[in-house]
């Protein structure tokens, strides 16, 4: 503790370049905490995905035939499929885009275990034709309950000309493993396969699990060579892989914002590096004074270090609480890839890193000043110039 008062004081011996040093370095900071949790959030969300569970999906955008299922459940190694056809629109005003999964509930839920309802809901929804059950946040979002009568306005075009879709509210889901999922609700596919005006009896998607992801590659490849000849050939992948292509479509994350990290990194570096010799070199007096008094070499080694570190975590305390302020409003802004991100919190990780990031940087950044510190000989400090 006997440091600090001095540490403090050399601190803030120019205040003016202290506070200017501070905010620059805050903002640094504040962007290494932005870019590295883009980073750490892409990474998380094809993680979440799994191994086990293949994606087929239209090879050149042509509508899959449901008569594909029964084909695709005779491979080997397939356990569980289903099948999804995306019906998007808007509920009461167009800037309320919403998402209607069309499905075979029984199945559904058996291919995609982490989606939780009650067996009363489910079967609820089985029973009834236009039954919907919606995910919980986006009931309460609307302010939906079961019971209520619920219209999707600007859909597919339907058989009688309208292009609105009416459903009825009979049970809610959840995602515990994925609190940040996007809204969406779940309908028959029968209900809709029915009034739709064209496609009929074809799907977007089918969603297939198998008994050993390590066969992920070898039963892709088994599904696609069924359909290779057909008129609507396919494109299997595993969830991991559909979300690493979606989150490619926008560039090599990692390597943009590692780049950039870079670029920022050297910055404040030099920054730092260019205020701590300034401040060393217009106090050598002091620091012989120092010397005289009796500190050692490695005390005022210490002090040199100890302002350039405080200085530098408390600029980053600062830089990664805002980002952390700012980070989920930033994650909402990824568009459709907010799918796999959602509004997500900066990771702890990322703060770690960022303190850690602080460390190094006082470190370096005092490294030139403290060793000529060190070697400093009193009596030339003290010549008076």
């Amino acid at each position: 503790m006997k440091f600090f008062p001095l540490v403090w004081s050399g601190l803030w011996r120019k205040p003016a370049r202290t506070v200017f040093t501070l905010l620059s370095l805050s903002l640094g900071f504040l962007l290494f905490g932005l870019l590295q949790g883009v980073d750490s959030a892409f990474d998380a969300a094809v993680a979440r995905q799994r191994l086990d569970r293949l994606l087929t999906d239209p090879r050149f955008d042509v509508p899959l035939p449901l008569s594909y299922g029964p084909r695709i459940e005779k491979v080997p190694h397939v356990t569980n499929l289903t099948w999804t056809v995306f019906l998007f629109g808007y509920v009461r005003e167009p800037q309320n885009g919403f998402l209607v999964i069309n499905t075979d509930p029984g199945r559904f839920f058996k291919v995609r275990h982490e989606y939780e309802t009650s067996p009363q809901e489910l079967a609820a929804l089985q029973k009834t034709r236009t039954g919907l059950i919606v995910l919980k946040k986006s009931a309460e979002r609307f302010g939906w309950k079961v019971g209520d009568k619920v219209t999707l306005k600007n859909g597919v075009p339907r058989k009688d000309g309208s292009s609105d879709w009416t459903f009825d509210v009979v049970g809610l889901l959840d995602i515990p493993s994925n609190p940040t999922q996007v809204g969406f609700a779940l309908a028959n596919y029968e209900y809709f396969n029915e009034a739709r005006a064209q496609n009929t009896d074809t799907v977007g998607r089918y969603v297939i699990r198998i008994d050993d992801p390590r066969r992920s590659v070898e039963v892709s490849r088994a599904i696609d060579a069924v359909f290779a000849n057909s008129s609507a050939p396919t494109r299997t992948q595993t969830e991991n892989e559909r979300a690493q292509s979606q989150l490619a479509q926008i560039g090599d994350v990692n390597l943009f914002t590692r780049a950039v990290i870079a670029a920022v990194f050297f910055a404040i570096l030099f920054l730092t590096g260019n205020t701590v010799l300034q401040s060393v070199r217009e106090r050598g007096a002091e620091l012989a004074t120092l010397k005289t008094l009796g500190f050692s070499d490695a005390g005022v080694l210490v002090l040199v270090i100890g302002e350039t570190l405080l200085l530098c975590v408390v600029a980053a305390a600062i830089g990664l609480a805002m980002s952390a302020l700012l980070f989920p409003a930033v994650s909402a802004r990824f568009g459709d890839l907010s799918a796999y991100v959602g509004k997500v919190p900066l990771s702890t990780r990322v703060l770690a890193q960022g303190l850690g990031a602080a460390a190094v940087l006082a470190v370096l950044s005092a490294a030139l000043p403290a060793w000529r510190t060190m070697r400093m000989k009193i009596v030339d400090a003290l010549v008076v110039r």
